[in-house]
């Protein structure tokens, strides 16, 4: 019995050093600095949708979680509670919304974004989180000056 008591205490240690490891390395870990990671891919909103409209795999496993820099004309900017988004308008459709590319600003970024004329020419780098046949949504976006 004694034997399998201390069998069972080291496989408890085991377990708990197993669980302190994973929290510490992989849940706790800091998160992704998008704004200072280079751009995998420089694009045009306009080349970006229009390659997304016609092949969405391929443009998924290009883009899809990958920091890219985008260049086009602000259409608007939109804010909820305590987020803004730079929105790029692709096709206008009154009935069930404009499709964009929506790009969630950063805080420090969103005083900028907001003072920003419509049809500025403006250039955003943030993180691709794909298409969801309505918009192409970014995150995490800062301004390129």
């Amino acid at each position: 019995m004694k034997t399998w008591l201390k069998v069972m205490i080291g496989l408890a240690i085991i377990g708990i050093l197993a669980a302190f490891l994973v929290f510490k390395f992989y849940i706790n870990k800091p998160h992704a600095d998008i704004e200072n990671t280079p751009a995998a891919y420089t694009i045009s909103t306009a080349e970006l949708w229009k390659q997304y409209k016609e092949d969405l795999k391929l443009s998924d496993s290009l883009y899809t979680g990958k920091v890219i820099e985008v260049t086009g004309n602000l259409a608007r900017t939109d804010k909820s509670d305590t987020l803004v988004y730079a929105v790029f308008v692709m096709e206008a459709d009154s009935m069930f919304g404009d499709k964009s590319v929506r790009c969630e600003m950063l805080p420090k970024f969103s005083a900028e974004a907001t003072s920003i004329a419509k049809g500025t020419t403006i250039k955003v780098k943030g993180f691709c989180n794909g298409f969801d046949q309505t918009d192409i949504k970014f995150s995490k976006c800062s301004i390129i000056r």
